[in-house]
């Protein structure tokens, strides 16, 4: 499944053989990206010049530069100097934390640094998205798989996670976030979510995008989007999810999921499923 326009080609492939794993491969892209997350994620970035933000902070990628992000938290791109070509290995909190285990990390793992540029980890994603575009046995793609992780982990996480706000706001969002988890899918009205914070309106808005890096109204969205595409990998038809997930209408869902995941629903559905080639 790809989409082509000037922004350049989106595709995105599902290997058989890595259940928690996603691929997505950009081809010629001079988008803005805005990005709620809530699994973790690799981007290496083949050829690259863009701005981008993460937990506060500018960035600048470059050629043969990585993006290292973790789950319930936003970027964005504010800069794009030439188009790129990039790869997006998405690994689900399962996933991780079974290989967080194997290397007596606690919990789930917090990642240290936003961007790099090691050829070790560099070089070990590349193997791994061209033995899953080749169709490898299940044991090359997991073992591929594994060093990623292991580089990942070893190089970048830690335990606990410094938080960016006094314990107080911290806790404050956390409140705000699980009651949009609870209702993602319902009219949340800004006063109801303030008095679950404990908050004022105001103060909430401005702690709430400073911790996420989004506004609760766009983060309830990403939510809504996260359920519609696992629903869609089921083969929930979009006109259903729109009607589960709390949207007007089935255009109104596309415009949202086209704005988050860079495609329609349809096409997202219609992604490439990739099997492990038979043992050799």
């Amino acid at each position: 499944m790809a989409r082509r326009n000037d922004d350049g080609t989106v595709t995105f492939v599902r290997p058989a053989a890595l259940p928690g794993t996603e691929l997505l491969l950009a081809q010629q892209n001079n988008h803005n990206w805005r990005v709620f997350h809530e699994r973790y994620v690799i981007c290496t970035c083949d050829t690259a010049a863009a701005g981008w933000r993460y937990r506060g902070r500018s960035n600048f990628l470059d050629d043969g530069t990585y993006m290292l992000m973790e789950p319930g938290e936003t970027h964005f791109t504010y800069q794009v100097n030439k188009r790129s070509d990039f790869q997006v290995l998405f690994l689900g909190t399962e996933l991780i934390e079974r290989f967080a285990q194997e290397l007596a990390i606690p919990g789930l793992p917090h990642l240290r640094t936003a961007q790099d540029n090691d050829p070790a980890l560099f070089s070990a994603c590349k193997q791994l998205y061209a033995a899953i575009e080749n169709g490898a046995t299940s044991l090359e793609q997991e073992s591929r798989l594994a060093v990623c992780a292991h580089l990942l982990l070893a190089h970048y996480a830690e335990h606990p996670a410094q938080p960016l706000l006094s314990t107080g706001a911290h806790r404050a969002v956390q409140r705000a976030k699980r009651y949009l988890h609870e209702r993602f899918d319902q009219s949340v009205t800004l006063d109801e979510l303030s008095a679950v914070a404990g908050l004022s309106r105001f103060h909430l808005l401005r702690t709430f995008a400073k911790y996420v890096g989004a506004p609760p109204h766009t983060y309830q969205n990403h939510l809504r989007i996260e359920r519609a595409r696992k629903l869609l990998q089921a083969g929930i038809p979009p006109s259903t999810i729109a009607s589960l997930l709390g949207f007007a209408d089935q255009s109104h869902f596309t415009r949202h999921f086209r704005q988050v995941m860079y495609v329609t629903p349809t096409r997202y559905a219609q992604a490439r499923t990739v099997g492990a080639a038979p043992p050799r």
